[in-house]
């Protein structure tokens, strides 16, 4: 007998629009590349009984609030066609991220100089502050035509924004042309509703492990000269497993990544310092716990999000060029300001993790590469507003 083979792997995602745990008809154009997939296919709790029965021995341990555990781990990309979410959506929302789809924006700026410029006036139209945050805009004609860069903030009220180049500058006047591609946006939400979970076909060879009502956690690291991934690690409800039958897979809008290297990746900064970095990771940290309560239907919950952190490894600088040592001693807030980075150059594969707001929330360490002193910066990301839900930006255009 024939054991099962890795490779003959693969996996189905599709977001449950209609309701948790409602069956989405998973298709086999809902298949996603992965790097790994680990499932514990059913797990729960075991009672205790502990009977005296007049001689030594076991008993029988009952298996209660069964449910699948899962972590999956895929490479960080674009779709690679326009104006479309990438494959791993499902997974993302799963993990407590609400998905916008922006259209593309242009216009012309009232005003300019380095690094900023004034939006068109777009009247009662003109949208809030901070909405452009993360955003990729680019010059397309102009003073600085060919120019690109991160929106890193926005005011509603001067219409001016200022900008992270992704380019070795970024200067404009009002004979600037602008445009911002159309795009995916995620950010992290604090109720779950429809679109909240997704249901998973994961085929391991010749056996199939349907997983309902998924939700979980996820996780990005982006290595120099590596690939950037994503982990995500979940629960969701149990069906006993299946042999294979009519499944099969067909991939879509899910481009070709680039590794993390000083051509693909752009415009990293921590607290308005563009350093030399060795990469970053970064971890939602979000709370889950699988429910099985009598006259309820088994569902895996997302609880909390309590300390969104990640870690940047960088150049020590001097400290009369960036003091970070004074950041990780302030206490006030003075210190805290962005996090953010582009992975990819070419718009339908790009993407831009964009945090408005990080404090440093660990002690500074140290290592040697290439006898040069590196410096590890643990980091939490910060709400930017009163209403929350705004501390992370995934961006995908």
């Amino acid at each position: 007998m024939s054991g099962l083979l890795i490779r003959n792997s693969f996996l189905l995602a599709k977001t449950e629009t209609a309701g948790y745990g409602v069956d989405p008809t998973v298709a086999n154009t809902d298949a996603l590349k992965f790097v790994s997939m680990e499932i514990n296919p059913i797990t729960g709790t075991r009672v205790e009984r502990a009977l005296i029965k007049g001689y030594l021995g076991a008993d029988r341990q009952p298996l209660t609030n069964e449910h699948v555990g899962v972590t999956i781990a895929f490479e960080w990309g674009g779709s690679g066609v326009a104006a479309t979410a990438p494959r791993f959506s499902p997974l993302l929302q799963a993990c407590g991220m609400n998905l916008t789809s922006v259209a593309q924006i242009t216009g012309t700026p009232t005003a300019g100089g380095t690094n900023t410029l004034t939006l068109a006036d777009l009247g009662g139209s003109n949208p809030l502050s901070n909405a452009y945050l993360g955003f990729p805009i680019e010059i397309t004609a102009g003073l600085g035509a060919g120019s690109k860069g991160i929106i890193q903030s926005h005011d509603s009220a001067t219409r001016v924004v200022t900008v992270a180049p992704s380019t070795s500058t970024f200067v404009t006047n009002a004979t600037s042309l602008y445009r911002i591609a159309p795009l995916s946006l995620y950010q992290p939400v604090s109720t779950f509703g429809n679109s909240s979970s997704c249901t998973l076909v994961a085929v391991k060879d010749v056996n199939v492990h349907r997983i309902e009502g998924f939700r979980g956690s996820p996780a990005m690291a982006a290595p120099l000269n590596g690939y950037g991934t994503f982990t995500v690690t979940g629960i969701g409800r149990y069906v006993t497993p299946t042999a294979k039958s009519a499944e099969a897979f067909v991939y879509s809008n899910q481009g070709e990544p680039v590794p993390v290297t000083p051509r693909h990746t752009r415009a990293l900064r921590i607290q308005g310092f563009d350093p030399c970095s060795e990469g970053f990771t970064f971890d939602w940290g979000l709370s889950t716990v699988f429910r099985s309560l009598i006259g309820c239907s088994p569902t895996a919950r997302i609880t909390d999000r309590p300390n969104p952190n990640g870690t940047v490894t960088i150049e020590n600088p001097p400290v009369a060029t960036k003091n970070f040592f004074t950041a990780a001693a302030d206490n006030t807030g003075a210190s805290d300001g962005p996090f953010m980075v582009q992975q990819g150059t070419v718009e339908t594969q790009s993407s831009i993790f964009f945090c408005p707001k990080v404090a440093i929330n660990g002690d500074l360490s140290f290592s040697d590469s290439d006898g040069i002193e590196m410096m590890q910066i643990p980091f939490t990301a910060l709400p930017n507003s009163s209403t929350g839900n705004d501390e992370t930006r995934l961006i995908f255009f």
